[in-house]
C-alpha cells in the first residue's frame, strides 16, 4: 500500500477514535442515572439485578475514563494499547454483569456494548507489531 493509502486509513481510523469516543461520553451520563434510578424496581424482581444495575453505573462511570483516553490519544497511535486494554476491560464487565441483571440487561446495556465495539474499531481490535504497522 502506498504512503497516501496508510495515511488515509490512520486519518479514518482517528476520525471514527474521536467520534466514538464523544458518543459514549455524551451517552455514558445519561445511562448511569437511568441505572441509579432502576436499581429500585430491579432489587423487587430479582435478587441480585438491583446490585447488577449498581454495576452497570459504575461501568458506565468507567466508560467515561475510557472515552476521555480516547479523545485524548486520538491521533497518536503509539498510545492506542492503552485505550485498547480500557476497552477490553469495559466490555469484559460488561458480560460479567449479564448474569445478575437477567432481563434488565436489555434495558441498561446495549448502548455499552455497541459503542464499546465501535470504540475498539476506532483504535484496532489487535495490536500491530513491527512490519505490520508499516
Amino acid at each position: 500500500m502506498n504512503m497516501n493509502g496508510t495515511a488515509d486509513h490512520s486519518a479514518r481510523k482517528c476520525a471514527f477514535l474521536r467520534i466514538f469516543s464523544a458518543l459514549m461520553l455524551l451517552c455514558a451520563l445519561p445511562m448511569l442515572w437511568w441505572c441509579l434510578n432502576l436499581i429500585n424496581n430491579a432489587a423487587l424482581d430479582y435478587d441480585y439485578a438491583g446490585i447488577g444495575c449498581f454495576g452497570a453505573a459504575l461501568v458506565y462511570a468507567f466508560s467515561m475514563v475510557t472515552a476521555i483516553a480516547g479523545l485524548t490519544f486520538a491521533g497518536k497511535p503509539h498510545r492506542y494499547g492503552w485505550c485498547r486494554t480500557l476497552a477490553y476491560i469495559q466490555l469484559a464487565a460488561g458480560v460479567l454483569l449479564i448474569f445478575p441483571l437477567r432481563a434488565y440487561t436489555i434495558l441498561t446495556l446495549p448502548p455499552l456494548f455497541l459503542l464499546t465495539v465501535l470504540y475498539l474499531f476506532g483504535v484496532g481490535w489487535r495490536e500491530m507489531r513491527g512490519s505490520e504497522q508499516q
